[in-house]
C-alpha cells in the first residue's frame, strides 16, 4: 500500500483488521527497497517508473513471500530487495498492460502512457523488469532466476492467450482459468515459491507454498472477475461490465453461458451494438443474464474451492500463527470488495 497510508488488513486480506507488527515492518521494508532503483541517464525512464510505484498497491506479492518465510522460521529482511523484485515485475506488467488495454487511469492517477507515452511507458516496464532480474542476479539464487523467468513467461503466454480470444462469445470456463492462472496465479506462486526458497525450505514445502501461491492467485483473480459486475466501480476503479465491454469473457460469464447457452447470442449482439454506436450500454442487461444463471454464486463458490485448496496446501507448513495468517488470507480473499 502507499507508505503515506493507514495500512489495514492481514497478508492478502481486506481493510478493517490492524497488520502484526512484523507485517508491518516488512512492508516498510519493502517500500524502502522499491526506491532503491535509479536511471544512470535518462531520467525520464525513471520518473515513468516512480509515477507507478508511487501510486501504491497493496503489495501483496512481496507480503505474501515475507508470510512464507516467516511461517518457515526464517527473516525476510536480509533478502528484502530480493522479496522485492516482484513487486517490480508486477509494476512492469501493469505498465505493458496499460497500453495494450488503452487504460487512462491506474491507482487512482493517470497511467504512465497517459502522463508520459506509450514508448515510455513500455520502456519503463522493461526497465522494472530488467532492476529484478539485477536484483536477482546479484542476490538470489539460480533457483529464483528461474523461478522467475517461468512466471514472466507464464504471464506473457497468458496475456496473448486472452487477446486471440477477444470477442470470441465461444470462450469457455477453462480457457478463463487458463488465462486467469497465467496472467495472475503463476507470479502469486512465484512469490510463495520464493519465500520457501529464501527460507532454504525441502522439495515438498517448497511445491507445498507455490500450490498456496497459485492457489489464492486463483481466487485473487475469479474475485476480480466478479468485482466487475458486483464491485463498486468508484472502489473498484471501472465501470462495472467493463471486461465484457472489451471483448473479454471472464469466469462469471463463462460459467453464466455453460447455463444458459443462449446468453452467447445475446453477448454476440451487445458488442454489435457497441461496435456500431460505442456509448451503447447494455451492461446492466446482460448483468441481469448472469444473476439469473446464478453465475455469481457460482464463481464464488469456485473462489472459495480454490481458497480451500490454498488451505490445504498451506497445512504443509510449521504449525503456528503464520501458517494461521496464511489460511486466513485465503478466505478473506474470497470476500474481498476491492
Amino acid at each position: 500500500m502507499p507508505a503515506a497510508r493507514t495500512t489495514e488488513g492481514e497478508v492478502g486480506a481486506p481493510g478493517g483488521v490492524t497488520l502484526p507488527a512484523e507485517v508491518q515492518g516488512d512492508l516498510r521494508a519493502i517500500e524502502d527497497s522499491l526506491l532503491r532503483f535509479h536511471a544512470r541517464h535518462a531520467t525520464r525512464i525513471g520518473d515513468a517508473a516512480r509515477h507507478l510505484l508511487d501510486a501504491g498497491g497493496k503489495r501483496l506479492r512481496p507480503l505474501l513471500t515475507c508470510a512464507v518465510v516467516r511461517a518457515l522460521g526464517g527473516d525476510p529482511r536480509p533478502s528484502i530487495d530480493v522479496v522485492a523484485a516482484v513487486e517490480l515485475v508486477h509494476a512492469g506488467s501493469l505498465l505493458h498492460d496499460d497500453v495494450i488495454d488503452g487504460a487512462e487511469l491506474r491507482r487512482g492517477r493517470s497511467s504512465v502512457h497517459a502522463a508520459f507515452d506509450a514508448h515510455t511507458a513500455i520502456l519503463a516496464g522493461d526497465f522494472l523488469f530488467s532492476w529484478a532480474f539485477d536484483r536477482l542476479a546479484r542476490e538470489g539464487s539460480r533457483e529464483l532466476q528461474v523461478a522467475m523467468g517461468d512466471a514472466i513467461r507464464a504471464l506473457c503466454e497468458g496475456e496473448v492467450l486472452e487477446r486471440e480470444r477477444r470477442f470470441d462469445p465461444d470462450t469457455d470456463l477453462d480457457h478463463a482459468r487458463l488465462v486467469n492462472r497465467l496472467k495472475t496465479a503463476e507470479l502469486f506462486a512465484y512469490a510463495a515459491e520464493a519465500g520457501a526458497l529464501l527460507a532454504g525450505a525441502d522439495g515438498p514445502r517448497r511445491a507445498a507454498a507455490r500450490e498456496y501461491g497459485l492457489a489464492l492467485g486463483e481466487v485473487f483473480q475469479t474475485v476480480d472477475d466478479l468485482l466487475d459486475w458486483e464491485g463498486d466501480p468508484g472502489a473498484v476503479g471501472k465501470p462495472l461490465g467493463r471486461d465484457l465491454a472489451e471483448g473479454l469473457l471472464t469466469v462469471p460469464v463463462t460459467l453464466a453461458a455453460e447455463r444458459d447457452p443462449g446468453l452467447r447470442d445475446d453477448v454476440r449482439a451487445y458488442w454489435e451494438r457497441r461496435r456500431v454506436a460505442p456509448e451503447a450500454d447494455g451492461a446492466a442487461a446482460v448483468r441481469l443474464r448472469l444473476d439469473a444463471a446464478g453465475a455469481f454464486a457460482a464463481a464464488r463458490e469456485l473462489a472459495d474451492r480454490d481458497a480451500a485448496r490454498a488451505a490445504a496446501a498451506a497445512g504443509s507448513l510449521p504449525v503456528g500463527p503464520w501458517r494461521e495468517r496464511l489460511c486466513e488470507a485465503a478466505r478473506r480473499a474470497v470476500a474481498r470488495d476491492r
